[in-house]
């Protein structure tokens, strides 16, 4: 599965609210740290957090989203279960979120929890992961004002990196080398200052990592507009 076509399972549109509960709004920015207290209040017995990913990591007030994307880690999760399958555990989130009084559905890789607001609900987005603290910073951005690319654009970017340098970037693991058959072999990383040096050059450091734009300042010129030309064509991006 290529990197863009994980960010589609996992993020909707942001015309309107989430696509899985009929009453899901839109929801300023403003609301996400209660939005988040509220679920996260449910997990303390388990001793994980729910950690946001993309533009609900980092909230700006009077910006809106249909729904709120969050990982949790699989390890701790599966300490506190008592079981290594992630379906099971997922299953285990979704009852923990049913006991409370909450609507929830299980669809793919998400355990979906309505969370009520004044008016409609904010839908959450629970996604299980391995290292969760650590991938979550792979999902940190730093997106100038007025950008015209996204945290997804950035993700595709690094991920055509890795592909022209025979490396596969995975948004939820990290950097891979691949075996002669280019599919994904061992782990070269999961720290963001070796996946920058790795992508862009022995200067490079995480804080390049934060945008399309950073990218493209820290490549050369040749490479940079070789990769701008290539997410213009790209139809995914």
């Amino acid at each position: 599965m290529r990197l863009y076509e994980v960010y589609q399972n996992i993020r909707k549109p942001i015309m309107e609210g989430g696509n899985v509960f009929s009453d899901a709004v839109q929801f300023d920015h403003s609301n996400i740290d209660s939005i988040l207290a509220t679920v996260n209040k449910y997990m303390q017995p388990t001793g994980a957090k729910l950690i946001p990913i993309g533009s609900g990591a980092t909230p700006t007030a009077g910006k809106k989203s249909g729904d709120l994307d969050v990982i949790v880690d699989q390890g701790t999760m599966s300490e506190y279960f008592q079981t290594d399958k992630p379906k099971e555990i997922k299953q285990k989130i979704q009852g923990l979120f049913d006991a409370a009084g909450f609507d929830t559905k299980m669809i793919g890789i998400n355990v979906h929890v309505r969370v009520p607001l004044e008016q409609g609900s904010a839908q959450v987005d629970i996604m299980l992961v391995p290292d969760a603290e650590n991938i979550s910073k792979f999902h940190l951005h730093d997106i100038p004002k007025d950008s015209p690319y996204k945290g997804k654009h950035k993700q595709i970017a690094m991920s055509k990196l890795a592909n022209a340098s025979g490396m596969m970037w995975s948004g939820f693991q990290g950097l891979f080398a691949r075996d002669d058959a280019g599919k994904k072999a061992e782990l070269i990383s999961s720290n963001l200052d070796e996946i920058a040096k790795a992508l862009i050059g022995p200067q490079a450091t995480a804080k390049d990592l934060g945008s399309v734009e950073s990218i493209l300042a820290a490549l050369d010129p040749q490479r940079a507009d070789q990769l701008k030309a290539e997410l213009e064509a790209d139809p995914a991006a």
